[in-house]
């Protein structure tokens, strides 16, 4: 089998077992049809903001200034804000204010399902492109997306899903809410991102291992604390309504 076709296949992987994992955290369900629609609607939207990134990284790379305020720009406003913004919006216009939220994990979930597309997109790029295949095993790319990448999608979206599930509960602290999902998702995604490019850097040096640690050492608490807010989630009546 064609190497390119491979790391497609293995591409997929990380998108699809997350989704099924997730999916059967809900009592009631999604239509197969909603799910998919959301799916695709965060994969849509991953390839044109990956290419504005890229646009916008590469002229902010012409401007001089000082190395950490380009990676706090880098990684909070270009990388964090862009990406936790439109999976966001692919939710928006895709799932929120329907009928078919009936029950506030329902929120979390589509959040979840338009990290994973746009993830999955991120992954196909990434998975298919001569420089990764020449400096990494498919196998080994395959697991670090899983448990890193991946799963930050989904873990920093879920969040945003929360703190909005929530604020439909404490009407009077709404903006709060959404203004703090959204914040903490953020910054979590850009610690990830620091993490993981202070790991590509140490590799070049000969020492490879501890911003990796580090990278999914967060993602792995973070999942932990995630989980028991799923819980506390379940536990509310369904009564907001969007």
């Amino acid at each position: 089998m064609n190497n390119t076709l491979i790391a497609l296949l293995l591409s997929l992987l990380p998108g699809i077992i997350w989704l099924l994992y997730f999916l059967r955290k809900d009592v009631l369900p999604e239509p197969k049809r909603k799910v998919f629609k959301v799916f695709l609607m965060g994969a849509l939207i991953s390839a044109p903001v990956l290419l504005f990134e890229m646009w916008l990284l590469g002229d902010l790379e012409e401007i001089e200034m000082d190395y950490k305020i380009f990676l706090v720009i880098k990684f909070i406003f270009v990388i964090g804000l862009i990406e936790e913004m439109f999976k966001y919006i692919a939710v928006r216009f895709s799932a929120l204010k329907t009928s078919l939220i009936d029950e506030p994990i329902d929120i979390i979930l589509y959040m979840i399902i338009s990290a994973l597309g746009f993830a999955t997109v991120e992954n196909v790029f990434l998975f298919c492109s001569k420089s990764t295949l020449l400096l990494a095993d498919p196998a080994i790319l395959t697991f670090s997306r899983f448990f890193g990448a991946t799963l930050l999608h989904v873990l920093c979206s879920g969040i945003i899903g929360y703190f909005l599930a929530l604020s439909f509960y404490h009407l009077k602290q709404r903006h709060i809410l959404l203004i703090a999902g959204f914040s903490i998702a953020i910054i979590v995604h850009a610690v990830f991102n620091f993490f993981v490019e202070s790991s590509i850097i140490e590799e070049t040096t000969n020492e490879w291992g501890s911003s990796m640690i580090y990278s999914f050492s967060m993602v792995l608490i973070l999942f932990i604390v995630f989980s028991f807010g799923l819980r506390t989630i379940k536990k509310l009546k369904s009564v907001c309504k969007l």
